[in-house]
């Protein structure tokens, strides 16, 4: 039988006496190399986790987003008899602004060091700073003519957000663990705006107007977002550990409704019905103080882009028929937060 040299005994030895400080890892054991191919290459564990058992961890922040909600309508347009008319595109354009700050929510739980489950809810501790912008194309001729531009103040806002996705590590080798996933991303922004100022930049009458305080356009926006997700965590050291993943969803659901308030008949309500697709990046950091506290740090971005069809009646109910119209919504995000692991 051969016997193990003294320096192999020791390195055994060093690697058990690390493992039992630096505490329960994020990414599992590596693959064996096979039989009578040498040691088995294990990666670092980090603080607060432990292979073959169930780990929970929790934590709390703020984040910041910015972007916007940009949709706009045009022909083809469809009137309440079927007719069919065509032209231009846009009509309109609404931007919705996205800079405010949330509160979000993450729970992970982590099983046999290979399946990970997580939970974030976020809502909106602020209201967005920056004004909605709506403008208008109206003469045929001259489409590209910009004829009616209004700015309102975002008065009362509200933003719900709920993301899931479960995850399996299927590469775990030397503290880097590749995974897929699948998961569930709701939104739902909701608007009240008062109209600040509107006027003509091409010059027609009839269109000035200064805004008295009253709500004059409410929005809301809710988007259904399942995805596929690929990601890979990297433990850097025992205490740092970084991870980033790539989403894509080719099936997004989107529902819109704007009611211009001021207008005649009870005001104007317009319903949209739109799919299409999301991209989302997501980069984080997670530091270990203690095999149970941590700070976690990130970055985030999606991009939505979606197209279908509004419908459009007076307050009162009277139908004015169904027009095309696209969205699009940039977000981009930061965070920071303090987390427990349990």
């Amino acid at each position: 039988m051969h016997t193990p040299s003294s320096s192999r005994i020791a390195a055994l030895g060093l690697g058990v006496i690390l493992a039992a400080g630096a505490g329960p890892a994020t990414a599992s054991d590596g693959a064996a190399l096979g039989a009578g191919a040498g040691p088995i290459s294990r990666p670092v564990q980090a603080p607060g986790t432990s292979p073959n058992t169930v780990n929970y961890a929790l934590s709390i922040g703020p984040e910041l987003m910015s972007g916007d909600t940009t949709y706009r309508i045009g022909y083809p347009a469809v009137d309440p008899s079927g007719v069919v008319y065509h032209g231009y595109f846009p009509l309109s354009e609404l931007v919705w602004p996205l800079d405010f700050w949330l509160v979000r929510l993450d729970g992970r739980v982590t099983v046999n060091d290979q399946w990970r489950l997580n939970a974030t809810i976020k809502k909106d501790v602020s209201t967005p700073g920056d004004d909605m912008e709506d403008s208008d194309w109206l003469t045929a001729t001259n489409p590209a003519r910009l004829d009616v531009y209004s700015e309102s103040e975002i008065s009362s806002f509200d933003a719900f957000i709920v993301d899931t996705d479960i995850e399996w590590s299927f590469l775990r080798r030397n503290g880097l663990s590749v995974y897929a996933g699948v998961g569930y991303l709701y939104q739902n922004f909701d608007y009240e705006a008062e109209i600040l100022n509107q006027y003509s930049p091409s010059g027609l009458p009839g269109y000035d107007f200064d805004g008295d305080g009253r709500v004059g356009i409410t929005y809301e926006m809710t988007y259904s977002i399942p995805y596929l997700k690929l990601g890979t965590d990297l433990q850097v050291s025992p205490n740092l550990s970084l991870e980033g993943s790539i989403a894509y969803s080719p099936i997004v659901e989107a529902e819109d409704t704007d009611h211009h308030l001021l207008r005649e008949y009870g005001g104007k309500i317009s319903s949209g019905d739109m799919d299409g697709d999301a991209f989302m990046l997501d980069i984080s950091g997670r530091y270990s103080f203690t095999p149970t506290i941590f700070m976690e740090a990130g970055f985030q971005f999606m991009k939505i882009e979606v197209d279908g069809t509004q419908t459009q009646k007076y307050g009162w109910g009277i139908p004015l028929g169904a027009i095309d119209e696209e969205s699009e919504s940039t977000q981009t995000s930061g965070f920071l937060s303090i987390g427990y692991m349990f």
